[in-house]
């Protein structure tokens, strides 16, 4: 049997109130399940975006005359001139033969005779017919395939411009032939507007393609499923709450927070407010020359990851002192960790939007969305370090020396063969070794008779950060460095010198720091406690300030953009998911890792299955989410492919397999129902071997989970 201990990394477990009778909600739970439903349909359609063409420079060759021909197409007259200027080799790239046609406004068009109106339910050219003005915008849609066929994709404005005359003529079409109804052929015509715009705003303004909705569709209907499932126990536990007594007044104060907690958080809000603070002085033009210091003093990751190692180490002795494993170790230390990682997918879903609205230039969009997600690198490292914290405390106890000095050695080699191969992937390996080392060099006991050993560690650090940085051509700037693994945001070798010199200022500092985690203990449990809300707000806040560089001098312009309503738009998509983000979920305090009993279902291979598969899955995730940053940049997760939809839902397997190991809900059989559904998605659209091997194995443990637990049901049956 499993007891509850008191860990040392997080406050004791709460005290659950007695069962009390279900309040019954119908309105809330429908509401619910509409901001759900809206939320992931939302999330899907975003996801889905191709990444924009690359600006190639103005248009040679054939993709010059497709632009004169689109030129011709939006300006129509008494001759269908487009047809003059089409490429010679027009019909012979795409298969298609043009015609001409007279329009009801006395125009003659070019176009794509078997084209049409296209709508959901198929071509409607409408009685107020549209047909004419829709084959010349499909004619048109050719020609900027054609373009994208020839290797020189045409700009967003030629797009924009063939949808905006095709809504010119639609409404010029109510008073030419406005068929005894005007204001409905109007509404109609507005419709077509519309949906013409959200499919080439979701297309990125590119060139048109067929958007697969098939798999779109199954992944939105998987996302959902699984945070119905998991959202399923909060709502009840939120019902529960609400019929739930007051609790006394006298019920004891929390627990103090770990000083190692207390300087994880502080050090990871640090590095953020730093990187922000750095990367918006380079965009405003500062020069590197006086900023590299501020890279210096904000590189706070090894001082992160020796934080977190302690406290991880702290949360495995607790669980083994409380009687439980690996097992439940690491389903409460990455449930708790996995929760807050949920939110970048907000983070990458409205960050692009509403950079967007605001007109914001794509170069400073890439540096925000830089920002914003290394975070997301960072909770991905120290994942993989809590995974890594039993074997080794293990070596640490046996070869500590040993231990630290091959962490060392693999920290540089990885770096030396990135430099003599060319590949991102030594850089990712160095990243996790230095993680690995500044946990392994926190499971040490730091002794105030080591202050020479200490002060030595510092000096050295620094000396080599300072030689390196000059005569070893490595570049000063420790953060937001070009080119550097985007766990560290900068090189792993001179983040390792970093590293050494901090640590050993730690130690050298070790009573005034304790002085100072403890006054900063009601910051820190503020940031445990609502990590979701406060991010998004700084997000918000950075947003406004980039945006306030961006607005004209002119002060009637400016109330001009205040007038806007994309302005607001664009600020409340993360203010208004903060508020809600804080006001459902965070405003309550919580418990945080509390350890399994022992009772029926909560055991066995089956929670085995569910823990390796959900730190496989959520380790997938978020890497892969951290990878596309919404049709950034591609490449593989252990072979699998990098795709936003597919990457949360990996994500979402994660948190919900570890979720049912925490709570004992490993062996229902609802839970491995949910696994196999989740894993169609893939089987269906995927193309890799290493995707169908990797669900495909998964649905088949699914399969024989879901089995099991129908065998003992039988076996009654027939002993019955």
């Amino acid at each position: 049997m499993i007891t509850p201990a008191t860990y040392t990394d997080h406050p004791p477990p709460v005290q659950q109130a007695p069962a009390m009778p279900r309040v019954r909600r119908r309105l809330a739970t429908s509401a619910w399940l509409l901001v759900l439903s809206l939320a992931v349909v939302t999330f899907g359609f975003v996801a889905s975006r191709p990444a924009a063409p690359a600006d190639q420079g103005p248009p040679t060759g054939g993709a010059l005359q497709a632009q004169q021909a689109i030129e011709a197409l939006v300006h129509p007259g008494p001759q269908p001139s487009a047809l003059a200027l089409l490429p010679a080799d027009f019909t012979q790239v795409t298969g298609i033969v043009p015609g001409q046609q007279q329009a009801r406004d006395g125009t003659v068009r070019a176009v794509h005779t078997d084209g049409g109106c296209s709508a959901p339910w198929g071509d409607d050219n409408t009685k107020w017919d549209y047909g004419v003005p829709c084959k010349a915008h499909d004619l048109g849609y050719d020609l900027l395939r054609y373009a994208a066929a020839v290797g020189h994709p045409l700009g967003p404005d030629v797009r924009a411009a063939l949808d905006h005359r095709l809504s010119t003529d639609m409404h010029a079409a109510c008073d030419i032939n406005p068929m005894d109804s005007p204001r409905t052929c109007r509404l109609v015509a507005t419709l077509f507007t519309a949906g013409l715009d959200v499919n080439s705003w979701h297309q990125r303004w590119g060139p048109p393609v067929g958007d697969p909705i098939g798999p779109l569709l199954a992944g939105v209907a998987v996302i959902g499923c699984l945070l119905v499932f998991r959202l399923r126990g909060w709502l009840q536990h939120r019902h529960a709450r609400v019929a739930a007594p007051a609790p006394a007044p006298t019920t004891a104060p929390a627990a103090p927070l770990s000083p190692w907690v207390t300087l994880g958080a502080a050090s990871l809000v640090l590095l953020i407010l730093g990187e922000s603070a750095i990367a918006l002085a380079r965009w405003a033009g500062a020069g590197a020359e006086w900023l590299w210091p501020f890279t210096w003093a904000a590189q706070l990751a090894p001082v992160f990851f020796f934080a977190g190692g302690r406290a991880n180490a702290a949360g495995w002795r607790a669980t083994r002192d409380s009687g439980g494993g690996y097992r439940q170790y690491l389903a409460h230390r990455a449930s708790w960790l996995l929760r807050p990682a949920l939110i970048f997918v907000v983070v990458a879903l409205v960050v692009p939007l509403a950079l967007e609205l605001l007109g914001i230039p794509e170069g400073t969009n890439t540096a925000i969305m830089r920002i914003a997600l290394h975070p997301l690198w960072l909770l991905g490292i120290y994942l993989l370090t809590v995974v890594a914290t039993p074997l080794m405390l293990a070596l640490h106890r046996r070869a500590a020396t040993a231990s630290v000095t091959g962490l060392a050695a693999l920290v540089v080699l990885a770096e030396l063969g990135a430099r003599a191969l060319g590949s991102p992937i030594p850089r990712y390996l160095a990243a996790f070794g230095l993680a690995l080392l500044a946990q392994q060099v926190a499971f040490g006991r730091i002794r105030t008779s080591s202050r020479l050993l200490l002060a030595l560690a510092a000096a050295l650090g620094v000396t080599g950060l300072v030689l390196l940085t000059t005569v070893g051509g490595i570049s000063r700037d420790l953060l937001g460095a070009p080119g550097a693994p985007p766990a560290l945001s900068a090189p792993a070798l001179p983040v390792l010198l970093l590293g050494a010199a901090q640590i050993g200022l730690l130690g050298l500092a070790s009573k005034p720091l304790a002085r100072l985690t403890t006054r900063l203990a009601a910051p820190a449990r503020l940031a445990m406690r609502a990590p979701m809300s406060l991010y998004l707000g700084f997000l918000a806040a950075m947003l406004l300030v980039v945006a306030l560089v961006y607005l004209p001098d002119h002060p009637a312009a400016i109330f001009t953009w205040l007038g806007d309503p994309r302005t607001w738009v664009a600020l409340a998509l993360l203010a208004v998911p903060a508020g809600m983000v804080f006001w459902w979920f965070e405003r309550h305090p919580r418990e945080t890792a509390v350890p399994v009993a022992d009772h029926p279902g909560s055991g066995g291979w089956l929670a085995h299955a569910a823990t390796v598969l959900g730190i496989g899955f959520a380790a997938v995730g978020l890497f892969g989410f951290a990878l596309t940053r919404f049709g950034g940049d591609e490449g593989t997760i252990i072979g699998l492919p990098v795709d936003p939809i597919q990457n949360l839902i990996q994500l979402l397997i994660g948190v919900f397999l570890l979720h049912t190991v925490r709570t004992g809900l490993s062996g229902a059989r609802s839970t491995w129902i949910v696994i196999g559904v989740a894993c169609v998605p893939a089987l269906l659209s995927a193309a890799d071997p290493v995707t169908v091997a990797v669900h495909g194995v998964t649905a088949l443990v699914a399969l024989a989970a879901v089995a099991s637990t129908l065998v003992p049901t039988k076996a009654v049956a027939q002993n019955t």
